[in-house]
């Protein structure tokens, strides 16, 4: 889904779009590839992924869907969910697929790199329903709640 103002999108430029899924398994990525390639050859722009992930999910199949697609990765842990995969891994595994890597400590940190991307980028947050679930509730300012994960008003 396409984020519309919040929280979030306040972190980069106006030009820039902001993008949601949570899609984690390989047949996800090729879809979210397919789309944002798609897209892409509609109105050009530089994808750029935040991405973080389980460790109960195949890392590598996932992104390697985006190669080619993808201009960058800004891999993040999951906060607060123990089985998250660590960003660093995760920068890994995208670098072992081309794709250029780097890693933030949070979502917002993620964020604030990708708006360095010129021109504007296309921002696709995902890799995990956990993740989704956070950026919802912190793209509404809510709170996320111990049970759900999702933000509750």
């Amino acid at each position: 889904q396409r984020l519309g103002p919040g929280a979030l999108s306040a972190l980069v430029p106006a030009e820039a779009e902001l993008w949601l899924d949570g899609g984690h398994n390989p047949s996800a990525g090729r879809v979210l590839a397919q789309a944002f390639s798609e897209l892409n050859d509609r109105h050009s722009r530089p994808l750029v992924l935040i991405w973080g992930m389980l460790n109960t999910k195949d890392v590598g199949s996932f992104v390697g869907c985006f190669a080619g697609v993808a201009s960058r990765v800004v891999a993040i842990t999951i906060p607060d969910e123990e089985n998250a995969v660590k960003a660093e891994v995760l920068a890994e595994a995208a670098r072992g697929h081309g794709l250029a890597a780097e890693t933030a400590d949070s979502l917002e940190a993620a964020l604030r790199q990708a708006a360095l991307t010129v021109p504007a980028p296309r921002i696709l947050i995902c890799g995990s329903l956990y993740l989704a679930g956070r950026v919802l509730a912190t793209h509404a300012n809510e709170e996320m709640t111990r049970v759900s994960g999702a933000g509750r008003r």
